[in-house]
């Protein structure tokens, strides 16, 4: 927990005069520009601009090094200042390892991460999004296609094993057995096994008829639950 005190401390640096040009031209719809900063500074000046405004940010870099460099120092200014507030932390878009016009298909944990991110964006539930300008040149759609990406399970209610089979094929997973890796799903009798984009274990569906009972999550390794849960 961060004490108050060095919260105040941060929070300070969001009255210095470069900032606050930046936050007047903002309002004016200018063009504004702040150079000379370092890595960290750059981190603290983006979560605080992003606190004064109250508005989803986009932030560019010239590589996908430098993005996860600034991700990792934003997040860690986004805990002291966002002060345990349930809001989605920073996140990355990350760009294609693959050109167009290369015939290949990207890396599933990049693909997965790519629409991870942007069903955030397109949702508004993204705060700070960092991205290499190669990720911000990627080719996406309208927003709506991604807020199609998600359906939210929770228990006691109702979907028919097929919909939802044919949900996650539509969208990109692979039926596999036994599911091992993100993107992945398997169906044995009333029980659906999904790897969703954005869990770090996969999700076990266990239903009666068309009635989820229960969900767990389970180790990919030994196929074991270990956690029960009321909604994915």
């Amino acid at each position: 927990m961060t004490h108050p005190a060095v919260r105040d401390l941060f929070q300070a640096f969001a009255n210095g005069d470069g900032l606050q040009q930046i936050v007047r031209g903002l309002g004016a719809n200018k063009h504004q520009s702040l150079s000379g900063l370092t890595l960290t500074a750059k981190a603290l000046y983006t979560v605080l601009l992003w606190k004064i405004t109250g508005r989803p940010m986009i932030v560019v870099t010239d590589g996908a090094k430098e993005a996860e460099l600034l991700l990792e120092a934003v997040r860690t200014f986004f805990d002291i200042i966002a002060g345990g507030q349930q809001l989605q932390e920073p996140q990355i878009v990350p760009a294609l390892d693959v050109l167009p016009s290369q015939g290949l298909s990207p890396h599933s944990e990049i693909s997965a991460q790519r629409a991870v991110g942007l069903w955030r964006m397109a949702s508004r539930r993204a705060t700070i999004t960092i991205t290499p300008i190669g990720g911000a040149l990627a080719r996406t759609y309208a927003a709506a296609q991604y807020k199609n990406l998600a359906l939210e399970l929770r228990t006691a209610e109702d979907i028919a094993m097929e919909d939802l089979a044919e949900h996650l094929r539509h969208i990109g997973y692979e039926q596999r057995e036994p599911v091992e890796m993100v993107g992945e799903f398997s169906v044995r009798g009333g029980i659906i096994d999904i790897f969703p984009a954005e869990s770090e274990k996969p999700i076990r569906i266990e239903l009666f008829g068309d009635t989820i009972e229960e969900m767990r999550r389970f180790d990919v390794q030994t196929q074991r639950s270990v956690l029960k849960v009321t909604s994915a």
